[in-house]
């Protein structure tokens, strides 16, 4: 059976994590797009999944990247440590962008919007009412063991103040230096 992802996104995140849990690996996987009658395959060395249009499409019109509806793939645990990567990476470039001539900006905004992005699709496992993520959301070696050593980062408040601290700093970004 064949795994499926919710977008071209999704699918190619998930590769990602699973060459990057593979310690003797060096990089991402390289990939390959083929078009079926309903759905594309993502193919690499580690696997193949599946993208049907109709979620790609439904996706984009949203502006959801990741997809409609909770990930089948990726953990709520990988989700966050996916998040706080771009977060790090965000903080970094902000950090050295002065807006000099010539200077990129995009790196500072796409980690933003990614670290942001990442931290809704883990909130997403959330259920309603309930202050934490539950037990069932970690399912991988990884998510779980984040969820172990890092409690405080599962609640529902930590969750909110980090998409908050994403989002606020993008647009505290362009509002300094302009929209790009």
């Amino acid at each position: 059976m064949m795994l499926t992802a919710r977008t071209l996104a999704e699918a190619t995140t998930y590769l990602s994590l699973v060459a990057a849990s593979d310690a003797a690996r060096h990089g991402p996987p390289e990939t390959s797009l083929t078009e079926g009658t309903d759905a594309w395959t993502v193919h690499s060395e580690l696997g193949n999944v599946a993208v049907r249009y109709q979620s790609e499409d439904a996706s984009r019109r949203l502006g959801v990247m990741y997809g409609l509806g909770v990930s089948q793939l990726i953990d709520a645990g990988q989700w966050i440590m996916i998040s706080q990567t771009f977060a790090r990476r965000a903080l970094a470039a902000d950090m050295a962008y002065t807006a000099q001539p010539g200077q990129d900006r995009t790196t500072v905004e796409l980690n933003w919007q990614f670290a942001a992005e990442a931290v809704g699709e883990a909130m997403k496992f959330v259920p309603e009412g309930a202050d934490r993520l539950p037990e069932q959301a970690f399912w991988s070696e990884l998510g779980e063991q984040f969820a172990r050593e890092q409690p405080d980062a599962i609640t529902r408040a930590q969750l909110a103040d980090d998409y908050e601290y994403y989002t606020g700093t993008l647009d505290d970004f362009r509002q300094l230096y302009g929209d790009a």
